[in-house]
């Protein structure tokens, strides 16, 4: 339980940072005086480069230091890249100097979010699976501790850090807090549970292009006779299938070469079985086109949302809200979905328990990019009502007096949509790819979303360039956000046709090699 402890202050000290990372939108704006759309470019790259690195992380970490020297390394990341930040933002620093160490210091908490994102959770866990093995209570009171700790520190992070006027002082907090967090982490270095790197299941993957682009010059097998398998070293052997036929060299037999030879180079001579996890990893790729779409959908959350909330009245009565509690809607809204999505998981298992892993839909990311299209539907609707009060009260440079609560839908079908998405697509990838690559194949999504993100900055500059710069001016109540609102619910609208035609085009594939994979598995030859 006290290595529990001491793990989850990480978690709590993460929270304080992402709340902090969540007003970045406003910082630029309010204080760097850069336009909109600037500030939402950076903070787009920003949020992409820290989705693309995941997969990349997560190699290293599975490959060669484990997720004890990873959480090390993000923890560090952080303390530096937030330190780096608050200085940026006090008064020591001006001009050229300040933007340079503020890139720098985005640049070094990206690290620390792909490394804590990747590695918190299952070093968690591993923790966890002591006090498991001994039979006593401790993972329920260190369950309830840590989720209460996680609600206190969110309550906190939510109210008092906009309070704090200051933004170097708001940024130094969660420095202070990764460096406190990093010193109670390392005080149970000795006692913590670690799981030594085993090697990365890509390796094999890398191993089948390798392979197979070393036989270019060969013909394609005339059967699977011709075709390398070891049947006694794996029990869950995987039929040879007909589609990606360039990959089958890889697991071709040379007649030049004895057998003894070829198998002692894995990187020439590969089994059926690992070729075909290969195919069934490539399969799925198409489908990842999606979460381009829903990747500019995601970015606009901490970007054009934020900036729209921060002209808004935000009171509550007499009390000032704070924007970041509308994060806290969003982010209920999203494991709320997770769960549902969760619950009817379990359901459809049961109603189908024959049903076949590889042919089941992924039901959930459909219904996440309709609720996209409601999602921006809405956030146009309330910006259309939002200018109209700004055009009729001549409140160009002011505070527009129309409640936030106005952006609570958007923000809860937001939420919803993050959560559907998320967790329907990782269910899928776990029916449809090995066990040890589906986790990988998550990531590559999150980092695809991450190019989504990213690619909202060009969606921008080219509708500006199309309107005439009318839609994107240099501050939002000039602009027409809600135009901008309408081109991206065309988009999603797309996006729909587009995972039909993939999913369609996936069904049949797989029709084809089932037709195909009894045959295979009566003529392929076991060496």
């Amino acid at each position: 339980m006290a290595s529990f402890l001491r793990v989850i202050v990480l978690s709590w000290a993460f929270t304080v940072a992402w709340f902090t990372l969540w007003m970045l939108m406003l910082y630029l704006t309010n204080e760097m005086k850069l336009k909109f759309t600037d500030a939402a470019a950076i903070v787009n790259v920003f949020a992409g480069v820290s989705a693309i690195g995941h997969l990349s992380m997560q190699f290293l970490v599975d490959a060669f230091i484990g997720h004890f020297w990873m959480l090390c390394l993000s923890t560090l990341a952080f303390s530096f890249g937030f330190g780096f930040l608050a200085i940026s933002a006090s008064p020591i620093l001006s001009g050229n100097g300040q933007k340079g160490l503020f890139y720098v210091a985005l640049t070094v908490i990206s690290v620390g979010i792909f490394g804590r994102s990747i590695s918190l959770g299952v070093f968690t866990e591993d923790q966890l699976e002591e006090g498991r093995n001994k039979g006593n209570p401790a993972k329920l009171v260190s369950f309830v501790i840590g989720n209460v700790g996680n609600l206190v520190f969110l309550l906190l992070a939510a109210i008092a850090m906009p309070q704090i006027s200051p933004w170097f002082v708001r940024f130094a907090i969660p420095s202070g807090c990764e460096v406190l967090a990093m010193m109670i982490f390392l005080s149970g270095t000795c006692s913590y549970r670690r799981v030594k790197p085993g090697g990365s299941p890509l390796t094999a993957i890398f191993r089948v292009f390798v392979a197979s682009a070393s036989k270019m010059s060969c013909a394609y097998p005339n059967n699977s006779s011709q075709l390398y398998e070891k049947a006694e070293c794996d029990q869950d052997i995987k039929p040879h299938t007909s589609s990606l036929r360039c990959l089958d060299r890889a697991a071709m037999i040379l007649q030049t070469e004895p057998l003894e030879q070829q198998r002692k180079n894995r990187w020439k001579l590969c089994r059926v079985t690992e070729v075909e996890q290969t195919k069934s990893v490539i399969r799925t790729v198409p489908l990842f086109a999606t979460s381009l779409i829903s990747g500019i959908v995601f970015s606009l959350g901490n970007t054009f949302f934020l900036e729209q909330a921060n002209h808004m009245d935000s009171k509550f009565g007499s009390w000032n809200l704070p924007l970041p509690l509308l994060l806290l809607f969003s982010e209920a809204a999203r494991l709320g979905s997770r769960e549902l999505c969760v619950m009817a998981a379990k359901r459809h298992a049961i109603d189908l328990p024959e049903s076949p892993k590889q042919t089941k839909t992924p039901y959930g990311i459909p219904v996440s990019i309709i609720l996209s299209i409601f999602c921006c539907s809405i956030a146009a609707h309330v910006e259309s009502r939002r200018l109209k009060v700004v055009r009729t009260q001549g409140l160009l440079y002011e505070t527009v007096p129309m409640s936030v609560f106005w952006l609570l839908p958007q923000y809860i079908l937001l939420g919803s949509i993050t959560g559907i998405y998320e967790n329907s697509f990782a269910l899928y990838l776990e029916e449809t790819v090995p066990e040890e690559l589906s986790q990988y194949m998550v990531l590559f999504n999150v980092g695809v979303c991450g190019v989504g993100i990213m690619s909202n900055i060009a969606l921008v500059s080219v509708v500006g360039r199309v309107s005439g710069g009318k839609w994107f001016q240099d501050t939002i109540n000039k602009s027409r956000l809600d135009n901008y609102y309408w081109v991206i619910t065309v988009f999603c609208m797309f996006n729909l046709l587009l995972y039909f035609s993939v999913t369609y085009r996936y069904t049949m594939c797989n029709k084809k090699d089932g037709a195909t994979q009894e045959n295979d598995r009566r003529t392929i030859g076991f060496v």
